[in-house]
């Protein structure tokens, strides 16, 4: 796959992969691979294949059903894209075993995606979840 083919799937994965999209479901079957490995904040365990992923992500979009992201830089090189976002929402649902706070959270995430045959095989998120956890008024 070329750098531009590649940066166009992580572009949709941002894009459309979001669970306040209408089938945002359906493009994660399309776009990620069945035995993606995602790394979660430097959590020591990724969460390994699709429907495990697809689980732990839909708390987020649960968590904050209003979530938002704006695509701020985008960089592709080889088999590699990353970006940077920054995402906002209101805690109005459970997220992480966290009851709502109904309170509005804004921070700065970085994802770097490893793509191969068109899909993504493995996947490191970061984002400061101390001051997420601040913003929510829980640190």
């Amino acid at each position: 796959m070329s750098i531009q083919e590649n940066k166009r799937i992580a572009l949709r994965f941002a894009k459309e992969g979001w669970g306040n999209m209408a089938h945002w479901q359906q493009v994660w079957d399309e776009l990620v691979a069945s035995n993606v490995i995602y790394h979660f904040n430097s959590n020591k365990k990724p969460i390994v294949g699709l429907e495990a992923n697809k689980e732990f992500n839909a708390s987020l979009f649960q968590g904050f059903p209003d979530i938002k992201q704006s695509l701020e830089d985008i960089i592709a090189e080889g088999d590699k894209v990353v970006y940077r976002t920054t995402i906002e929402g209101t805690h109005t649902g459970e997220f992480l075993g966290i009851p709502p706070t109904n309170k509005s959270a804004k921070v700065n995430d970085f994802t770097l995606l490893k793509i191969a045959n068109g899909q993504l095989v493995e996947w490191w998120y970061e984002c400061n979840l101390l001051e997420l956890m601040t913003q929510l008024g829980l640190a």
